[in-house]
């Protein structure tokens, strides 16, 4: 569509008073469409040029009025239907895209993927979902029969790290009770590794609240009243107090993450 001619579209449809909601109402089109009339990005169809004509009371020869010769408009024509097929045709590709693939194997199985999600539906009824590092197997009535998370790298990492800390645990207390007669309070160091893999696990999530103040704390505390200045000194009473660090720093950064627009997860 001509310029001209949406400003012609744009005169009469003011001069009825009518807004561009209005009009497609009447025609029973988009608004959009409407829009696009006008801004001579789409042009009319042959019934809605009839509709108009009638609406507006005026003949099409008066309504496509313009000195352009009958080439130009072709072309213009022309030009406007090969850009509605090439949205069209980004449109569909984006659907298929987002629909996915389906593929049926030798078996029965239809497997459907798409973006982040495979799901396989047997010829038997069963389902499996994988979602990103989540699988769920579900049976024919829907229930859930199995459901699984796979552990990214990291995750894996740090476990195989806090594992061989662990043993390193329980060498060192074996150890520390051998030379130094000290298995009644060696056990302390327990706690160690946990609280060292926690420190990159909160870093990771970027959430303070991953740290393990609950193994922190009790460490302190058994450490303080049983190894250093060790059980003679009697500080349990007085050591208890460091359990109230457990709250009081989780609402400190549950306060932060609140107002930083973080969710726990």
């Amino acid at each position: 569509m001509t310029i001209e001619i949406a400003d012609r579209l744009i005169k009469l449809r003011k001069k009825n008073n009518l807004s561009q909601e209005e009009l497609a109402d009447k025609l029973g089109i988009s608004r959009q469409a409407v829009s696009k009339w006008e801004r001579a990005e789409a042009s009319p169809d042959t019934d809605n040029l009839i509709c108009l004509a009638k609406l507006y009371n005026v003949s099409l020869d008066e309504l496509l009025n313009t000195d352009l010769d009958v080439e130009t408009i072709v072309k213009e024509q022309v030009k406007e239907e090969k850009e509605e097929e090439k949205e069209d045709k980004t449109a569909a590709e984006e659907e298929k895209k987002n629909e996915g693939m389906h593929i049926k194997d030798d078996e029965g199985n239809e497997i459907h993927i798409s973006p982040g999600h495979i799901k396989i539906e047997s010829d038997d009824g069963d389902n499996v979902d994988i979602d990103g590092l989540n699988i769920k197997i579900s049976d024919a009535d829907g229930c859930v029969v199995e459901k699984a998370r796979h552990k990214d790298r990291f995750t894996l990492t740090l476990e195989i790290i806090e594992s061989a800390l662990f043993v390193l645990m329980i060498i060192l207390y074996i150890l520390l009770g051998v030379f130094l007669d000290m298995w009644v309070n060696g056990w302390v160091f327990i706690f160690v590794p946990e609280i060292i893999c926690s420190i990159p696990r909160a870093i990771k999530k970027r959430n303070a609240n991953k740290f393990n103040m609950t193994f922190l704390s009790c460490f302190a505390f058994f450490f303080v009243c049983m190894i250093y200045p060790g059980m003679e000194a009697a500080l349990w009473h007085p050591m208890w107090v460091v359990f109230l660090a457990i709250p009081a720093y989780h609402t400190i950064i549950g306060a932060i993450n609140k107002s930083l627009g973080k969710k726990d997860d």
